[in-house]
């Protein structure tokens, strides 16, 4: 089911005149893959104005990797390309650029579907697969998600280096389906 989730998402994403141009569809459709109980509350006006600072890190990312994959990517690109991904989760703290309902595993499922080879999806059930040691909460949510995002980068670059007929999204795939 998450891959027909996604599979809209992508066609929705190539059928857009300005790639990284962002829109509450673009969060539903997020909201869509992700699944569970979060909804995108916030307010209209200050979506659009929030939305900026999203646009601007796809920009760059999108500049900075020109199409590369996860498994090309130097030691320095690879902290790059962390340095950039915790850019965008610092976005969704920070009072000024924050959504309401859109947290930092959701914002990693918009930098996956943007850059499908580049970026895996942060979740617990993949650092659970990746074998990432993680502290959880009373709810079983991992505590603080997004320090783990360069951890997870770099166990995914590992796991693809290894595997060279892998793809990230199959990896993805993988470890999410791990039993918890």
């Amino acid at each position: 089911m998450l891959d027909h989730a996604m599979a809209h998402y992508q066609a929705y994403i190539s059928s857009k005149n300005q790639r990284f141009s962002l829109s509450i569809v673009d969060f539903l459709h997020v909201s869509n893959f992700k699944g569970g109980n979060a909804s995108i509350t916030e307010p209209v006006v200050t979506l659009v104005e929030k939305l900026e600072s999203y646009e601007k890190v796809l920009i760059d990312i999108d500049k900075n990797f020109n199409g590369k994959n996860l498994r090309q990517l130097s030691a320095q690109e690879t902290g790059e390309l962390i340095s950039l991904c915790k850019n965008v989760t610092d976005l969704t703290k920070n009072n000024n650029t924050k959504i309401r309902g859109f947290g930092a595993s959701y914002a990693s499922a918009l930098l996956s579907a943007h850059f499908m080879d580049l970026i895996p999806v942060l979740d617990r059930r993949i650092l659970n697969g990746a074998g990432i040691k993680v502290e959880y909460n009373r709810q079983m949510q991992v505590k603080n998600i997004a320090n783990y995002y360069g951890d997870l980068i770099k166990a995914c670059q590992t796991e693809l280096l290894k595997r060279k007929n892998l793809t990230l999204r199959e990896l993805d795939k993988e470890w999410f389906t791990k039993a918890l």
